[in-house]
């Protein structure tokens, strides 16, 4: 409830109307039996109990709550029914941690709806002529009003939920849910632990509350334990489905990605860093995932410094459950806009190689089972990025020229296929410009080849710093160069050339001599270029980089070399 004014409206509701509840509760009261306080303790003692283990089916919990919240109605009336109710609802929010100052409109709004909603239950159970007080029996029970009870709590109780929701959170959520079935499923089990509560209490007593309550309480505690050991095998499970999906992508980028999809659906996450730590004396973030916003990513983090620094250094896994416990560690990082943090290390050959660090708005988001998942997928995720990087670093070498830097014509020639294998979605144009460096022997005939290869080396940083994002690079072989312009006609492609072969011929190259004098040399070099555009002059890539290297020898290196010749043909 982000809306003050909506804050302070129920405010002022609140001390209105629930003072007002607790009068109604007190005047509706009748036929109430005299208080035996430590009964009432020893109920409410079950009743918070019982609110802090319900029972888990299917994800969904099911509580005995209102069953016994029925039976001290139908015995010691109303208000004690109420106050109940009350402590039942401050027990939920307990275990939920829900802290009562920052926010305490949500204990507001659900103590004045819930004080409220019993005072109507009562006033349909006294129409129907329900009668509260110890069970009588010589007379049977009349159930017309304890459905009536029961139905109008459960009715009213989505309503209001339903009200609080969608007008005081002002979240979108639908009037009928799945949840409302399973409310309904957990009140008619309920109702026979409630008669059968109130019926030994009133015959038995004190013993009663024993013989009903410890069998539901080891149950409901039995029950969590074994859902707790669920979770943590549907944990594991998944944590091997996404491990799994690691495995299968060889790009660093990719693995990353899947990574951190697979947990923000797994797990509570507003914020995810996953740091390289092999980049120095600083971590280095590879990848971020922010809800919104706001985050000092640009902060550098050494060892021991702030959360993710502290885990480096240790080489142990850190789990935070609200802001007061690691603000002094790290209070500017997150700017106040996170409770919970989990960070653990990824280790790769007993070497801490990276640090994975989440965090989350919601305290206590994260669970010692989270941390043990996350551990698990920490050292998945080390092992994949290596391989990957692996076979990324393997796959360049094989794709690259070893002096140049640049791709080598095998990789041109995968790239040029794909274009014409793509021509026909796309429909567009595209052109080669295929040069070679004129009188290419002569330099390493007076200069060496060390020299020679200087300029080789020198030439494809030209070309590149030339081209730049407007094509792919290439070495052809020897002194020849390969240029591949994606959606570049005929003409285009000729200017190009034109200005590429300027660069190449006015700016001198710096060598050293290696064969005479050993000193600096400027020379000056020309290139022959020839140029072909795709689809109309060459229907596959080996005919048009062939009508590209004719263009370049008869047009060029036969009219006089240092020219750019367009394939005619």
């Amino acid at each position: 409830m982000n809306n003050m004014r909506k804050r302070k409206y129920l405010v002022v509701a609140w001390l209105i109307l629930f003072p007002l509840a607790l009068w109604t509760a007190v005047q509706m009261t009748n036929n109430q039996p005299d208080l035996n306080l430590i009964d009432l303790g020893i109920i409410s003692l079950l009743a918070i109990i019982v609110s802090l283990f319900p029972i888990k089916v299917l994800n969904t919990n099911i509580s005995f709550m209102s069953g016994i919240n029925l039976a001290v109605f139908l015995y010691y009336g109303l208000t004690v029914a109420l106050s109940m109710t009350l402590l039942s609802v401050m027990a939920m929010f307990f275990s939920l941690k829900v802290n009562v100052f920052k926010e305490y409109y949500r204990y507001m709004a659900n103590t004045l709806m819930f004080s409220w909603l019993i005072i109507c239950e009562a006033s349909v159970f006294y129409q129907l002529g329900g009668v509260t007080g110890a069970f009588d029996l010589n007379e049977p029970i009349n159930l017309i009003p304890v459905f009536g009870y029961v139905l109008t709590g459960l009715v009213l109780n989505h309503v209001g939920l339903y009200f609080i929701i969608t007008v005081l959170y002002e979240e979108s959520s639908r009037f009928i849910e799945w949840d409302a079935l399973w409310d309904l499923v957990s009140e008619v089990l309920a109702i026979p632990v409630g008669l059968m509560l109130y019926v030994l209490y009133s015959q038995l007593g004190q013993p009663a509350i024993f013989y009903v309550g410890l069998p539901f309480i080891s149950l409901s505690i039995i029950i969590k334990l074994y859902h707790s050991s669920e979770q943590i095998n549907v944990s594991l499970q998944k944590a091997s489905e996404i491990g799994q999906q690691l495995s299968e992508h060889l790009k660093v980028n990719h693995i990353l990605d899947v990574f951190i999809e697979k947990l923000i659906a797994f797990m509570f996450v507003d914020f995810a860093f996953i740091y390289d730590a092999d980049a120095g004396e600083h971590l280095k973030i590879i990848r971020k995932y922010e809800s919104e916003e706001g985050i000092l990513a640009s902060v550098p983090i050494k060892k021991h410094e702030a959360i993710s620094g502290k885990v480096w250094s240790t080489g142990k896994s850190i789990r935070y459950c609200k802001l007061k416990a690691w603000r002094e560690i790290s209070e500017t990082f997150f700017q106040g806009k996170a409770e919970s943090v989990v960070a653990v290390p990824m280790i790769r050959n007993q070497k801490i190689v990276g640090i994975i660090t989440f965090a989350s708005k919601k305290k206590h988001a994260y669970q010692k089972h989270h941390l043990i998942i996350l551990e698990i997928l920490a050292n998945y995720l080390a092992v994949a990025i290596d391989n990957a990087r692996n076979y990324e670093s393997t796959k360049l070498k094989s794709e690259q020229c070893p002096l140049t830097g640049l791709y080598n014509y095998r990789y041109f020639e995968d790239l040029l296929a794909s274009m014409y294998n793509n021509y026909e979605y796309f429909r567009k144009q595209f052109s080669v410009i295929l040069l070679d460096i004129d009188h290419f022997k002569a330099v390493n005939d007076s200069y060496g080849h060390q020299s020679g290869n200087d300029v080789l080396i020198m030439l494809a940083r030209r070309l590149e710093d030339f081209i730049g994002e407007r094509g792919t690079v290439a070495r052809y072989g020897g002194e020849e160069f390969i240029i591949l312009l994606p959606e570049s006609g005929g003409k285009e492609c000729l200017e190009i050339a034109e200005e590429l072969r300027s660069v190449i011929s006015d700016n001198g190259f710096e060598i050293h001599n290696d064969l005479t004098d050993k000193c600096k040399h400027k020379i000056y070099i020309t290139a022959s270029i020839g140029v072909a555009t795709a689809p109309h002059q060459g229907e596959d890539p080996l005919t048009l980089v062939r009508n590209a290297d004719r263009a370049m020898y008869t047009g060029a290196k036969q009219q006089g070399r240092n020219k750019v010749a367009a394939y005619i043909g």
